[in-house]
């Protein structure tokens, strides 16, 4: 089942990330100040690791905070694509979120001394930006991020007009990215 379920996001990612339209990515220039595709440049020169992700699972970890309970969401998924870095594609990527709700329906699962509740995520695909320098290494093909990055969801409607500007600024063939804008470029130092 678990098969079938990744089926069409890696089968749609293929096809998005497959040679695209020839049309040419924006010169510095030619990026409006405030854009879509301004923010996302900001995201990709800090951003050495680019990745497409499969996301399965989330699952909400409660933490005591005073008198409170805070809740911790944490997105299991599949690196379907490397575009930029050296993230070792098939590994397990975990990223980690403060959960602004609870899902609607899931099941409370424990796995060691973690009890959790888990929500099935429709193998849903992101683009996410990272900072190779904050990514944790578990081992056994497994890492771990902290999502204070961005992210683009590129099957989703609302992410549409991200989608657009990211395919303006990068072009992806055969799972990498074979051309970028300028202002897109990774930049190591840069204080942005």
């Amino acid at each position: 089942m678990f098969q079938k379920f990744l089926l069409f996001p890696l089968l749609t990612a293929f096809l998005l990330c497959g040679a695209s339209a020839r049309s040419e990515v924006l010169k510095t220039v030619d990026i409006a100040p405030e854009s879509c595709e301004d923010v996302l440049t900001a995201y990709l020169k800090r951003a050495d690791t680019v990745l497409l992700v499969c996301v399965y699972e989330a699952r909400f970890s409660p933490r005591a905070v005073r008198k409170g309970v805070l809740w911790d969401k944490d997105y299991q998924c599949r690196i379907v694509q490397t575009l930029r870095g050296k993230v070792p594609m098939g590994g397990l990527l975990v990223l980690h979120k403060k959960a602004e709700s609870l899902p609607d329906a899931g099941v409370v699962r424990t796995e060691g001394d973690n009890r959790f509740i888990s929500a099935l995520v429709p193998g849903t695909l992101w683009y996410v930006f990272l900072d190779s320098r904050k990514l944790k290494n578990l081992g056994n093909n497994s890492c771990e991020y902290s999502l204070d990055t961005m992210w683009l969801n590129p099957l989703s409607w609302s992410d549409r007009e991200g989608l657009a500007a990211f395919r303006k600024l990068v072009r992806v063939e055969e799972g990498r990215i074979t051309e970028e804008s300028e202002a897109a470029r990774f930049q190591p130092e840069s204080g942005e």
